[in-house]
């Protein structure tokens, strides 16, 4: 019972509104304390849980990164990039991101997701390609362009993870399909995911290009013809 002061150390500090990292050091150092743990042992159980916990720590890090350079003009930054570039959607970009985070997936290498990369990267990029013709983009719109990105993630995912052999969703096919009998090569299962991965690339980006349409053909109808009078000139 008397470790559970830790807590209390918690909801106080915080009640006062003090600094979290101290209430958090304070907190440990009491509840090792109050459990009987010495100080090689408390730091040995800080480093084990940091390190099983590294991933969660990683994108703790990520997100303070991203919310300093956001403050220090991120956004603006991405936007006045995209108005340069003539004849670049918000479709393209998305359809863009579906086809990288697909390929991030396959080679398992750290993509940010939504918190950490499209919120304050892709999507400034994205409103600015509407931005840049003079038109404020539309709230339903906006909300398109969220659910597009999350939908490429979520494709990019499904599709791109059972390429890489040592993925535990191809092992757990390959163990499925032992016990009844069919010894599989993971490398086989992997080969026969290709057609399905550049499937879902093509699908994903036209979906993403025709909604995009959709939406500038109902919210901006004079955005493509003063697109096409530019061109002709």
């Amino acid at each position: 019972m008397l470790s559970l002061i830790g807590v209390v150390v918690v909801i106080v500090g915080f009640a006062l509104r003090l600094e979290p990292i101290a209430i958090i050091v304070v907190s440990a150092i009491v509840t090792a304390i109050c459990g009987g743990i010495g100080p090689e042992e408390m730091l040995t159980i800080v480093g084990n849980n940091f390190v099983w916990n590294r991933n969660q720590v990683v994108l703790i890090i990520l997100m303070i990164l991203t919310g300093s350079l956001e403050k220090n003009g991120l956004k603006e930054a991405g936007a006045n990039l995209v108005r340069k570039i003539r004849g670049l959607t918000s479709g393209m970009l998305i359809a863009l991101y579906g086809a990288l985070y697909e390929i991030a997936v396959i080679f398992k290498i750290p993509f940010g997701g939504y918190a950490a990369y499209v919120r304050p990267i892709m999507m400034p990029m994205t409103l600015g390609t509407i931005e840049s013709k003079g038109k404020e983009v539309t709230e339903e719109h906006e909300e398109a362009m969220k659910t597009m990105y999350l939908k490429s993630e979520n494709m990019g995912n499904f599709s791109g993870q059972l390429l890489f052999v040592a993925n535990a969703g191809v092992l757990l096919i390959q163990s499925t399909l032992s016990g009844i009998g069919y010894d599989v090569d993971v490398s086989k299962i992997a080969v026969v995911q290709i057609p399905v991965a550049v499937f879902a690339f093509i699908v994903n980006g036209v979906q993403s290009v025709l909604v995009d349409r959709k939406m500038v053909k109902k919210y901006y109808p004079d955005v493509n013809k003063k697109q096409v009078q530019e061109e002709q000139r």
